[in-house]
């Protein structure tokens, strides 16, 4: 039917030429309401949670012809090029937000994200420049090109909203993603994947939903309504998790249930103590996550003959830091080795094989996909970025209410939990959303004493938001 509904108006020139006539009107009056602050204020926030909403890669029309890694697809398809129109019109509607950003935050806001965090603000160079050594250098300018502009964006998200605000963008995001994947297909059943195309990436969207939730619930909450709410949403998320029968993802929720429960306790640690037990529960958590799933799979391969999550991973891990090894500075370049349909044997991956004959597509790690892309270097600046944050999230927990600061510790704990079997922190999806947020956040209140609060930036410049 999409495609359908796309050859008939892109086939037509006059139903093209009359699309172009009432999109202009529309975008006129749109603009004209966005230019009050209130209207365009909420817009912006409905932008927000439309973005969270498509970051995982969503197969949902038209929503998947939104996110950035269109613009890295094959061909001179008019949909590919979609986000070239979308976000332009985004900021074009949204002018005055942006114009007031960019004179009272911008400078400042980029300027602290690269003191605080030089190890990330370097790295995110690497996309587009990799494009010098790597072995497909058109896929990956494009793909490069995505990275960016779907970073950039994500900075300015992060920038603009303070910590309570983004909770609700994000909590929405996720719920609103699981009540669509649900509609779309109410007899759920194992392995349920949603939208997503994958019962891992959906797992792991309501991993985070159950948690934030649950933060949101022992911590957030001002009402007993409120509260409701947020119970009521956990459980649901918490159902979803259950229904992916991704071993992982159970396993991850559990794990972050018991750090959201445990930040009362951490909060009252001194700095040293609070960040040893969350790096020796992280530690304590990726042993268990793999023995357990390691062993669950044992049982379910031997009595049902079924594949789960890291079936065949030790077996092709060990050939991609072989291959990773042969290119120790540079790596092959951003999204440069795993093309075995484009360059075939040009390409290790090529030759990359378990023993029943699976060839990865992903490295499956986070760490190998860093590697692989940009090399030892590039690898360590994302390992110092993690450290950072991490060094910096545990230090607000002394200097903010729980409710906030809970939430860097819980995504940080749990991108280190998922990309042991997941390559996420390396794509452009809704991990990496995830990580830039928080790293923007982190870096802009790591400069605030606690008596300043959040007085300075957040969606108005007045005072804080509370989308809720």
């Amino acid at each position: 039917m999409a495609r359908m509904i796309r050859e008939l108006i892109f086939g037509n020139t006059y139903l093209l030429y009359l699309f172009a006539c009432v999109a202009a009107i529309v975008t006129i009056l749109i603009f004209q309401l966005a230019s009050q602050k209130k209207i365009g204020l909420l817009w912006e926030k409905w932008f927000a949670v439309c973005y969270v909403f498509v970051s995982p890669h969503v197969n949902l029309p038209p929503f998947n012809y939104l996110h950035f890694i269109n613009l890295a697809e094959p061909g001179d398809s008019n949909v590919a090029k979609l986000p070239w129109v979308f976000y332009p019109w985004v900021i074009f509607v949204l002018s005055g937000r942006f114009i007031s950003f960019f004179k009272n935050q911008f400078v400042e806001a980029l300027s602290l994200l690269v003191s605080k965090n030089p190890g990330f603000s370097l790295y995110c160079l690497l996309p587009i420049t990799s494009t010098l050594w790597s072995l497909v250098p058109e896929i990956t300018l494009k793909t490069g090109i995505a990275f960016t502009g779907f970073t950039i964006f994500s900075f300015y998200v992060g920038a603009r909203y303070e910590w309570p605000e983004l909770s609700g963008l994000l909590r929405w995001g996720y719920t609103s993603l699981a009540i669509v994947s649900v509609l779309r297909n109410p007899s759920i059943g194992a392995e349920f994947a949603g939208i997503t195309g994958h019962k891992n990436a959906f797992g792991s969207l309501m991993v985070m939903s159950t948690a934030l939730w649950y933060l949101h619930y022992s911590q957030g909450a001002k009402t007993q309504k409120e509260r409701w709410i947020a119970l009521g949403f956990m459980f649901f998320s918490f159902y979803l998790v259950r229904a992916t029968s991704s071993g992982g993802s159970l396993v991850n929720s559990l794990m972050l249930i018991v750090v959201v429960s445990s930040l009362s306790f951490l909060s009252r640690l001194k700095f040293q103590w609070a960040f040893t037990c969350i790096v020796g529960f992280t530690v304590l958590g990726i042993i268990t996550s793999v023995y357990i799933i390691d062993n669950l799979e044992a049982i379910v391969v031997g009595g049902l003959g079924k594949d789960l999550t890291l079936t065949g991973r030790t077996e092709f891990w060990p050939q991609l830091i072989a291959a990773a090894n042969q290119r120790p500075w540079f790596g092959y370049g951003f999204d440069g080795f795993f093309q075995q349909d484009e360059i075939g044997e040009q390409t290790p991956a090529y030759f990359i094989y378990t023993a029943n004959g699976f060839q990865p597509k992903t490295a499956h790690n986070g760490a190998i996909a860093v590697l692989l892309s940009f090399g030892y270097p590039g690898l360590l600046l994302i390992l110092s970025s993690l450290v950072t944050n991490l060094v910096l999230a545990v230090r607000q927990l002394s200097r903010s209410p729980l409710s906030e600061s809970g939430i860097p510790i819980v995504y940080l704990v749990f991108i280190m939990l998922n990309n042991i079997t997941e390559g996420s922190i390396g794509d452009i999806g809704d991990v990496w959303l995830a990580y830039v947020l928080l790293t923007v956040r982190l870096s802009i209140d790591s400069s605030k004493s606690p008596s300043t609060g959040s007085r300075i930036y957040g969606g108005d410049l007045s005072r804080p938001l509370h989308p809720d």
